[in-house]
């Protein structure tokens, strides 16, 4: 209903229905490295091999041939609850990846320059996640349950903080995290680093993101995956899903080599034919072919067409999102829209009422002043008094047109 059919979706698994471990693996090679995993995981929770989904990402190798990497385990009814919520959408692409790389993914497009190891905490109103990053990896992650309402909370969470860097170090064995960095609604972001600055943990710094988070959730895992491709190692998608997702992937590249060979076979059909007897029954018979494969590749030029718009509409100097965020910053408090119409590249419509006639061409010298409005000739099309049970009022409608 919401128009996403046979569209890309991300799905963020919480940190709290996952495991996470970092191991020493003997191999450096993908294959190799699924199948160890594969095997060691019923080691860390107690169901068979089949039961659980694995995915990793190696943070590191040496000369001897091993590979450093972080391990994560979901139960395998944990990921098809999932999948049954969207089992109707025709999904072009679906991955699944843990919170925690999605905060990692949001802190190293923040901060691209940060070279040492951090502490990052996102808060929701009763579950914290942790996760430790260095170097844009994800060395170490965990999430527990704070009630901030409780009058000892502020000793539980700091408790909790040393647990996470004592475990850290005694696992990973890398640098300590140089800092910690609290990610959330500022409110909330606030009073963790109020009671972390009390024990003198470690130097504290808040990222605010009110503008995806609110007190009660918190949206920075979920809007981190979205800023980076996951890795097909990190796809938290059963085995079988992902195999069908490969099929189909290599019956798409083999599409594409008949057509090109099928191609060069035409080419040079024409030009052997010209010698030939049978030169239109050969002809016809690629026709043939070609018209098979033609059917075939319709829905390739539909994903063409598709990105042909996307591209188009991407360039776009301004959209209709950034007038409105413009007129938010600009219209006076009393002034009142109550009608705005866009047409795409050449007008705008404003529509409202005022209290008073001057507040009008206040708002028309904000426009104009405006770096989005600059290429719009600003005129007020008629502004007209009337009395209402309230008082006097003003209606007015401002046109804006593209030079």
């Amino acid at each position: 209903k919401l128009g996403y059919n046979r569209n890309p979706i991300i799905i963020s698994l919480p940190r709290s229905q996952a495991t996470c471990r970092y191991l020493k693996i003997p191999s450096q090679v993908p294959k190799e490295i699924e199948r160890i995993i594969s095997l060691q995981a019923s080691s860390y929770l107690p169901y068979s091999p089949n039961e659980l989904i694995t995915g990793y990402q190696i943070i590191s190798t040496d000369k001897e041939g091993y590979a450093y990497i972080n391990l994560v385990i979901v139960y395998k009814d944990v990921i098809e609850r999932y999948l049954r919520v969207i089992k109707e959408l025709k999904t072009a692409k679906l991955t699944i990846g843990l919170s925690s790389y999605g905060l990692c993914n949001l802190y190293s497009y923040i901060k691209p320059e940060e070279p040492g190891s951090v502490m990052l905490i996102d808060i929701d109103s009763q579950q914290i996640e942790l996760a430790i990053i260095f170097r844009k990896k994800l060395l170490f992650s965990r999430s527990f349950k704070l009630n901030r309402s409780q009058a000892n909370w502020e000793n539980l969470f700091i408790e909790e903080i040393k647990k996470t860097r004592d475990a850290y170090l005694k696992e990973v064995a890398m640098e300590e995290p140089a800092k910690i960095i609290v990610i959330g609604e500022e409110k909330a972001s606030q009073e963790l680093s109020n009671a972390l600055n009390k024990q003198a943990v470690l130097p504290v710094e808040v990222l605010s993101l009110n503008s995806i988070s609110t007190y009660a959730n918190s949206n920075a895992c979920l809007i981190g995956l979205g800023l980076k491709e996951i890795t097909e190692s990190l796809n938290l998608l059963p085995r079988e899903i992902k195999a069908e997702t490969v099929n189909a992937s290599l019956r798409k590249e083999r599409l594409k080599l008949i057509l090109f060979i099928l191609g060069i076979i035409l080419i040079l059909g024409l030009g052997i034919a010209k010698n030939l007897n049978n030169k239109a029954g050969y002809l016809e018979h690629l026709k043939t072919e070609l018209n098979k494969i033609t059917k075939e590749a319709k829905p390739l030029e539909e994903i063409e067409k598709r990105l042909k718009f996307i591209e188009a509409r991407s360039q776009k100097e301004v959209s209709s999102l950034d007038m409105l965020y413009e007129l938010h910053q600009t219209i006076p408090a009393q002034i009142f829209l109550t009608n705005f119409i866009y047409e795409e590249d050449e007008e705008v419509i404003l529509r409202g009422r005022a209290q008073e006639l001057d507040s009008i061409f206040v708002f028309v010298a904000g426009l104009e002043k405006s770096a989005i409005f600059k290429n719009f000739d600003i005129k007020v099309k008629y502004a007209t008094k009337r009395k209402t049970t309230a008082g006097e009022i003003v209606d007015f409608e401002i046109a804006c047109l593209r030079k």
